[in-house]
């Protein structure tokens, strides 16, 4: 087994236009998921990164979101991004393993190999939308396979959906259908907002379970609240 542990791993990430964007908060948040029993965070930006890092001892999952326009994938999908990732100290790199042409003209498994040559000694996280990917990057030698993706991508989009992403439903499904047939330990994230759903996907084989909104992003949090106020109490 690798250098995560099996439990909750945190999701310390905002972007420009929420309130608790900053490095200096993000640090802060991943010493809170630390002190309460987290086992790993999770990461974005190469400045967070870095503050985060510094900040606490256990793993932190890294990863450098980028949009390229044309393209779908947008998790560490370029070299650069992983040197970043890989610079700022990051145990485990979170790559983007979907099917969709990426803009660095590698497919998934070739970019892989790339990383694995030039970084052997990091452990890799497969972000992944499907049975098949997750299938794939497991026989490539992906130490984590996450279900990251799914109900992101354009085909595996619940369209029409009322609710946020955020506070959809996860696929607890998928994560037992990996669990399965997967040597690489199984993380299920996306979607999942409390220890409810955590433990369903515990229960299912998952060996890690991300939780993001539901911890570190306190608008969502209030403004699902408020709106199971207003719909229990019809005001």
């Amino acid at each position: 087994m690798g250098i995560l542990k099996k439990g909750l791993i945190v999701s310390c990430q905002a972007t420009p236009e929420e309130p608790l964007h900053g490095s200096e908060i993000m640090a802060r948040l991943a010493i809170a998921a630390e002190m309460g029993g987290a086992v790993g965070v999770r990461v974005n930006t190469y400045s967070d990164l870095c503050a985060v890092r510094k900040a606490v001892k256990i793993p932190i999952l890294g990863l450098i979101k980028t949009v390229h326009e044309g393209y779908w994938p947008y998790i560490t999908t370029t070299m650069e991004d992983v040197d970043l990732v890989v610079k700022s100290g990051a145990d485990i790199i979170c790559i983007d393993a979907t099917n969709y042409p990426r803009y660095d003209g590698n497919d998934f498994p070739t970019f892989y190999q790339l990383v694995r040559e030039k970084y052997p000694g990091k452990e890799i996280m497969a972000d992944i939308s499907t049975y098949e990917e997750g299938v794939r990057a497991d026989k490539l030698g992906c130490d984590y396979v996450a279900t990251t993706l799914w109900g992101y991508t354009p085909d595996t989009t619940d369209k029409g959906a009322s609710l946020i992403q955020e506070l959809r439903e996860p696929n607890i499904e998928l994560i037992a259908q990996l669990s399965k047939v997967c040597k690489a330990p199984i993380i299920g994230e996306g979607r999942f907002w409390d220890s409810t759903k955590a433990i369903e996907g515990f229960k299912a084989g998952a060996y890690g379970i991300t939780i993001g909104a539901g911890i570190t992003r306190p608008q969502i949090i209030t403004k699902k609240i408020v709106d199971d106020i207003h719909r229990e109490c019809g005001f």
